[in-house]
Parts: structure tokens; C-alpha cells; sequence
């Protein structure tokens, strides 16, 4: 019982040095890690960043209509539905391309190069297997 008494006097300095050590570079990195998130924080408040003004700029990007659409509503509904009919077979013809692109890509075989095992390899696989 001694002896532990004693190791303990010994050792005692060491682990108070080692548990300041950590508490200081814990608090540390607890510090810096809030003021990153309050820095976060005050950057997305800031004028101009707000999600308004993305929506805006959103509506902006978008092109206006083409003055044949407006000109098409115009015409009439007969001109409209020859529109639609056009549009729809745009559409099937789109989806025919993208299906044929598919297709070929699915047509490639994927060239694998086949690493020929070092016979050191093949002794320790055999190993494994109990061979």
C-alpha cells in the first residue's frame, strides 16, 4: 500500500500537467468552433444574401417568352393545338434519341485489365483456402 502512495506522489504532477493541458486545448477548440458558427451565423444575415433576393435573381435568369408564343395565342386555338401536336412529336422524338444514345452506350463492354497474381499471392490464397 506504500508503494502506491509513493507512485502516486510521483506521477501526480504529470497527470494535473496532462489534465490542464487537455481541459485549456478542449476549451480552445470549443471557442473556436462557436465563433466559426457565429461568424456562420452573421454572414447569412447580412443585406443581399437573403433568400429573397436569390429568388429575384432566379426570376431574372428566367428567359421572358418568345414573342412567337405570343403571337401563337393569337392566332387562335387552331393554331395551338397545331402547336401541341408539334411539340408532342418533338417529344417522341427526343426520347427515341436519348434511348438510342443509351443503348449504345450499354453496348460498350467495359474493358477490365485483369492484374495477373504474383505467385506469392497464389501461395497465400491457396493457404487461406487450405489447399
Amino acid at each position: 500500500m506504500n508503494w502506491i502512495s509513493a507512485w502516486w506522489q510521483h506521477v501526480s504532477a504529470t497527470v494535473v500537467d496532462g489534465l490542464e493541458v487537455t481541459v485549456i486545448g478542449m476549451a480552445l477548440v470549443f471557442l473556436t468552433l462557436g465563433l466559426i458558427i457565429m461568424a456562420l451565423i452573421l454572414l447569412t444575415r447580412l443585406p443581399g444574401t437573403g433568400a429573397k433576393e436569390t429568388t429575384k435573381v432566379q426570376d431574372a435568369a428566367t428567359p421572358s417568352p418568345p414573342t412567337d408564343a405570343v403571337t401563337n395565342v393569337a392566332a387562335g386555338p387552331a393554331h395551338t393545338e397545331l402547336q401541341h401536336d408539334q411539340d408532342a412529336d418533338l417529344a417522341q422524338v427526343a426520347a427515341i434519341a436519348i434511348a438510342l444514345l443509351r443503348s449504345q452506350q450499354a453496348r460498350r463492354p467495359s474493358v477490365r485489365a485483369r492484374a495477373q497474381a504474383s505467385r506469392w499471392k497464389q501461395v497465400g490464397r491457396a493457404h487461406q483456402l487450405g489447399l
